[in-house]
């Protein structure tokens, strides 16, 4: 689909068009998380959550899978006594209370069959298992949207705080120390705070772009971000925004944020805030 964009192998269901995450990637033409999935009878994917702690929908072209989904918050009581989540959630080992003493606290899963044809939407942060009970294909898209923003920066303070502890020892022998915490955080999740920046500002520029000029009739005939935003309409362009706003005011005022580099970001965070409130005074009128 990446290669030979013209012929429009696919279109995105419109419940999952508001898609941050992509919009982004493609942006900055480094890569992106939608993906094609193959895999023979028997095969499965071990127990995780997405990447970024995003919404992801999959496809099943062809084949049948099967889905142990555990809402939010369930996966605590499925680590075991060093606070690691477990390779495989129907492993007897997890009835051993030495090993997972919480485990007896955790709900059932929901279990899915998937038949081809058929789409499963998994909210962020619901951990899961999946087996490919036939010989299977089916489309995956990571994504992002002004739902779940917010809970995608928790993760990355949590990942933060977490190489922090991890590397606490070096604080003092270290001068960039802050850097380095920033670097060990990207190399794990794929991002680090100043990404994350740009990442709000491109979704936020291209909200504000649509208020103020509208969409020309070829973007809107397309098969690409700019058109998906055109479906949702202003209103929606207006909430994006507002979501943008909330999540860039908290990025701000972090004590780990503010003491990187921030003149090589361009607009200033202080700049784009009063950008963004405008727009959406502007646009509310």
């Amino acid at each position: 689909s990446r290669a030979f964009p013209e012929h429009d192998v696919y279109t995105t269901p419109v419940y999952f068009s508001s898609d941050w995450l992509n919009e982004y990637w493609d942006a900055v033409a480094v890569d992106d998380f939608r993906f094609v999935y193959m895999g023979p009878k028997g095969s499965w994917t071990p127990f995780h959550a997405d990447v970024f702690r995003s919404y992801s929908w999959s496809a099943n072209i062809c084949g049948r899978k099967k889905w142990l989904l555990y809402p939010a918050g369930q996966e605590e009581f499925l680590k075991d006594r060093h606070g690691n989540l477990p390779f495989d959630v129907t492993a007897p080992d997890l009835r051993d209370k030495r090993i997972y003493p919480r485990y007896s606290q955790s709900q059932p899963p929901l279990e899915i069959l998937q038949e081809a044809g058929e789409i499963v939407f998994i909210p962020s942060g619901w951990h899961h298992q999946v087996y490919n009970l036939e010989d299977t294909i089916s489309i995956n898209h990571n994504w992002v949207n002004g739902c779940n923003v917010a809970v995608m920066w928790c993760f990355l303070q949590d990942e933060l705080a977490a190489v922090q502890r991890e590397i606490s020892q070096w604080k003092d022998p270290i001068d960039d120390w802050h850097l380095q915490c920033q670097l060990i955080m990207k190399s794990c999740t794929g991002i680090d705070y100043k990404e994350f920046y740009n990442f709000l500002k491109v979704i936020a520029e291209n909200r504000i772009s649509i208020l103020e000029k509208g969409l020309d009739e070829e973007s809107s005939s397309q098969n690409n971000s700019k058109a998906a935003i055109s479906t949702l309409g202003m209103l929606h362009a207006v909430f994006d925004l507002k979501r943008t706003v909330k999540v860039l005011s908290s990025l701000s005022a972090n004590e780990d944020f503010r003491k990187l580099d921030l003149t090589s970001l361009s607009p200033s965070p202080e700049a784009l805030l009063q950008h963004l409130e405008s727009a959406i005074d502007t646009a509310l009128l």
